[in-house]
């Protein structure tokens, strides 16, 4: 931990040695970790959604999901509810690559934001769609709603991140005119985002369960939910019962070519991806929705 006296109010407050830009938690300014220089670009989205209608939508969300219980929309009981205010490093985002005749063949120009903690809230997907519009300066007394985290990511190297998709789009148009553009990224950072987050925990026959819904909007972005008794059942059945017949069904098509071993073989395999989903799905005692899943 690091000790930093802030620049504004004066008060003595400790942060990580990882977190690149801190807020002093007495008045809420903004400074460099490193310098102690105040950085005044902050902003925050405005929570929402309060916790009542954050469980109902997890609620709602749960009672559609596949194999879960039937009355889970009636019997599900809310627990706990937390709020986090993860940061998001803002971007404006200004690319174009330059033909001779035509100096804005192709331009890609947008706001975007990127997660800046090294290990985002379980379950909270980096590549999150978090908004870009609707944000207003931050406010100290905000400090005070839930768990606030401090950016630990160097808004300089994913400012490279950020911008590499939009270069890439910009030069794939501009070869439609010319064969040689020359890429102009003019794309830079302009501040700190907070964004809040409720963790739900919810109750279903004495066992708890987590998820977490964005509180500016109201998503459900992930949501741990249990499995029937009864719909287990019928998932294993369908995992063994597609195994078995794929393996018959081969071995039909394969006594017609005389290689029936072959063909129970080549049933078998070819049935393992969708009978596996139903059997994971089954053996397990909870399921997992995700709004929105991470490339690769």
């Amino acid at each position: 931990m690091k000790t930093i006296q802030c620049p504004y109010c004066g008060a003595r407050f400790q942060v990580p040695e990882t977190v690149t830009i801190a807020v002093c938690p007495y008045c809420g300014t903004t400074v460099w970790q490193a310098t102690g220089e105040i950085f005044k670009e902050h902003y925050m989205f405005e929570l929402r959604v309060e916790f009542n209608k954050a469980f109902d939508y997890v609620r709602r969300i749960a009672q559609r999901q596949f194999a879960a219980p039937d009355d889970i929309g009636e019997k599900a009981r809310p627990e706990a509810g937390r709020i986090h205010f993860v940061p998001l490093y803002l971007y404006q985002v200004k690319v174009r690559a330059e033909c001779p005749e035509n100096p804005e063949a192709g331009l890609e120009e947008e706001y975007r934001v990127a997660l800046a903690l090294r290990e985002p809230l379980a379950g909270l997907p980096r590549s999150y769609p978090f908004p870009v519009r609707g944000r207003r300066f931050f406010e100290p007394a905000t400090l005070e709603r839930g768990r606030y985290y401090q950016p630990d990511l160097d808004p300089k190297e994913l400012l490279e991140e950020v911008a590499s998709r939009a270069r890439s789009k910009a030069v794939r148009e501009a070869l439609n005119t010319c064969s040689n553009p020359k890429l102009v990224d003019e794309s830079k950072w302009l501040g700190i985002v907070h964004f809040p987050v409720w963790e739900v925990e919810y109750s279903y026959q004495g066992k708890r369960y987590r998820a977490l819904v964005d509180g500016s909007e109201g998503t459900v972005i992930y949501l741990e939910y249990p499995i029937g008794v009864k719909e287990r059942g019928i998932l294993l059945s369908a995992g063994i019962g597609g195994i078995i017949a794929s393996a018959l069904l081969g071995a039909g098509i394969g006594a017609v070519a005389h290689s029936l071993l072959a063909g129970a073989a080549g049933g078998f395999i070819a049935s393992l991806p969708g009978a596996y989903s139903a059997l994971r799905l089954g053996a397990s005692r909870v399921g997992v929705y995700k709004s929105h899943e991470d490339e690769g």
